[in-house]
């Protein structure tokens, strides 16, 4: 289990090469370009520096920072940060070059949405607080294409090449995948409610094989949906597991063909939607497991994204991962 972590911690901490790697590899093809023509002419100088990322608006702000040598948003609980996205930010920073000088009057800015209401700031700064870089950064033009952008200490505007579109949302730069096991994959799951239901493989079909005399037969609809159910999940935010209840409404165990066994507690919470938690007490090497998952859909893939092997949080679910495995018995009437 401890190389299992181990490999769960590495994959958590190369987003921290992602944008240092993904950058300096793009950059080998940027045009010609005089360095006067280039939005932030020194970007290669400045990138090993940043530790801190912040945009900002008049609504609110997102911070994106490295602790233990991770991108994580430390503005929302010190959440792993979508590194791809940030990299493909960063990528479109440095590749920007000035093609038109704009207003400089404070009072037209407005309209390239450079002004206090509309426009997002961002700031980079070093380990030891330095601010880097400053950049207020307006509409994106499609006609043109292009994004209108000035320097936070000048009103002077400019046009610049390529797209620099971001959000001050935290839930923006959250990576949403969570798992994707195939219906094949699955040996037996558990529903632990007031009827304990065990659904087994037998000869290639999962069976309720612990039914009573006194319930009717499950509907084998259900039981299709319910093996289903682990294919292509994401969420929809997250809270940390402190702000749970007490107890869960739903309590299941997956265990697949290879062995891993997965824990998945649900909990529905008033005015938050339904919440879910995952544990695990063994995890084979076979579980495919990143941090963001291209997804297979043949029935038999066993991906994992390792943001659900985080510890520290429950994620907002759909409300049919909910449901389908909620399964109520129906007592028979004469």
């Amino acid at each position: 289990m401890y190389i299992k972590n181990l490999k769960i911690l590495v994959l958590l901490s190369f987003g921290f090469l992602i944008i240092a790697l993904g950058m300096y590899f793009d950059g080998k093809n940027i045009s010609n370009k005089s360095s006067s023509e280039v939005l932030f002419p020194s970007f290669d100088e400045v990138l090993p520096e940043i530790a801190y990322i912040e945009f900002s608006n008049q609504n609110g702000k997102s911070v994106i920072e490295i602790i233990d040598n991770q991108w994580l948003i430390s503005s929302s609980n010190n959440f792993p940060a979508n590194t791809e996205l940030l990299s493909r930010f960063f990528i479109q920073l440095r590749e920007a070059n000035i093609l038109d000088a704009k207003t400089n009057r404070e009072d037209l800015l407005y309209k390239l949405g450079l002004d206090g209401e509309n426009k997002m700031q961002l700031i980079l700064k070093s380990k030891d607080d330095e601010v880097l870089y400053s950049l207020d950064i307006g509409i994106y033009n499609y006609n043109i294409p292009g994004s209108y952008i000035k320097a936070t200490d000048s009103n002077q505007s400019y046009l610049v090449s390529t797209n620099l579109t971001a959000d001050v949302s935290d839930f923006y730069w959250v990576p949403t995948d969570l798992i994707n096991i195939g219906k094949t994959q699955i040996k037996s799951i558990q529903i632990y409610n007031q009827n304990m239901i065990n659904l087994s493989m037998k000869e290639g079909e999962l069976e309720h094989t612990n039914l009573t005399s006194q319930f009717n037969e499950i509907d084998n609809d259900k039981i299709i949906d319910a093996q289903n159910i682990l294919t292509d999940l994401q969420h929809n935010g997250f809270i940390l597991k402190s702000e749970l209840p007490n107890s869960p409404d739903l309590k299941t165990r997956f265990t697949l063909n290879n062995g891993t066994v997965m824990f998945v507690n649900f909990y529905d919470i008033e005015g938050k939607g339904v919440h879910a938690t995952f544990d695990w007490n063994y995890v084979d090497d076979k579980v495919q497991i990143s941090k963001f998952i291209d997804p297979l859909l043949d029935g038999n893939q066993i991906q994992v994204s390792s943001v659900a092997f985080l510890n520290n949080f429950a994620f907002s679910v759909p409300q049919i991962f909910f449901d389908t495995l909620n399964i109520k018995l129906r007592e028979k009437t004469e």
